[in-house]
């Protein structure tokens, strides 16, 4: 077992799995990867169980250490991070010698993104996942002169096996959609809205949800508190719609008027404030 140092921990560099499942009862949030679709390719890449643990990061600034030499893959965000005068992008084997620092700058596209070992973190598991959550483990993000265990893989992988480009696009696309339970209780313009307008990401947004820009008034009765999930897109009284993510709670009171699947959420997660879509409802 070797130690991975961590030098320059970023704004937001936590452990993250697929959550914590079927504790909504006790309303503990799912939490796992804002981006599901890059964290499960990380995983995929070396060759992992796709609930494996990956250190997930938030726009780079990250500088980490490690011990013994090992492999990894960084997927989501695009970058160009660095080890020993090496230079990696997005979706390629990184190998890092004994001793080795790799450098991960502010990401070029993108918010977030996941690295995975040819190999195993070792973590706390609470409540069934490594996944950080204030509370619930014993961090909720890494911070500087922290340490982490790990196990590298003694197999390596050829690096000539990862051939997937990255696929992070521009700052305007569409994101598909279901309606929700309270959908059909907008008046047809708000419907209407909803299909057809441009909405924007506010720089209100973190792991618990996301706030759009645009407002959608409605005179919709209130209603008392009702499951929600990831995915979940919420009217509040004042127009405002919230995007729910990972961390976010598992009751609210606001009307759900849309859902929406992980491959939304996904694409969703890595559009930076300022950001234009439209939603695509099925």
């Amino acid at each position: 077992m070797a130690r991975l140092y961590i030098e320059k921990s970023g704004l937001q560099t936590s452990m993250q799995d697929l959550g914590r499942i079927a504790h909504a009862d006790l309303g503990v949030p799912l939490s796992g990867p804002m981006d599901e679709m890059a964290f499960r390719l990380a995983n995929h890449l070396m060759r992992r169980s796709s609930n494996e643990a990956c250190i997930e990061l938030y726009m780079g600034n990250v500088v980490l250490q490690f011990e013994a030499a090992c492999q990894l893959v960084l997927t989501g965000a695009e970058v160009e991070c660095r080890c020993e005068n090496k230079l990696y992008t997005t979706n390629q084997i990184i190998g890092i010698p004994e001793g080795g620092r790799l450098i991960i700058p502010r990401f070029s596209s993108g918010q977030w993104a996941y690295l995975a070992m040819n190999g195993v973190f070792f973590t706390q598991t609470s409540m069934g996942s490594k996944s950080f959550y204030p509370g619930i483990s014993e961090k909720s993000r890494f911070t500087q002169g922290d340490e982490l265990a790990y196990q590298p893989e003694r197999k390596p992988i050829s690096p000539s096996f990862l051939k997937i480009k990255s696929g992070n696009s521009g700052s305007s696309r569409m994101i598909d959609a279901f309606r929700g339970p309270s959908f059909y209780l907008l008046a047809q313009s708000q419907q209407e809205m909803l299909q057809n307008q441009p909405f924007t990401l506010s720089r209100n947004q973190n792991r618990m949800g996301i706030q759009l820009e645009e407002k959608v008034p409605h005179a919709l009765a209130e209603m008392i508190s009702t499951p929600t999930y990831p995915g979940t897109v919420q009217l509040t009284p004042a127009g405002t719609l919230i995007v729910l993510m990972k961390d976010a709670q598992v009751t609210g009171g606001y009307h759900r008027v849309l859902q929406l699947p992980v491959s939304s959420m996904s694409q969703l997660a890595q559009l930076r404030p300022g950001a234009t879509f439209r939603f695509q409802l099925h």
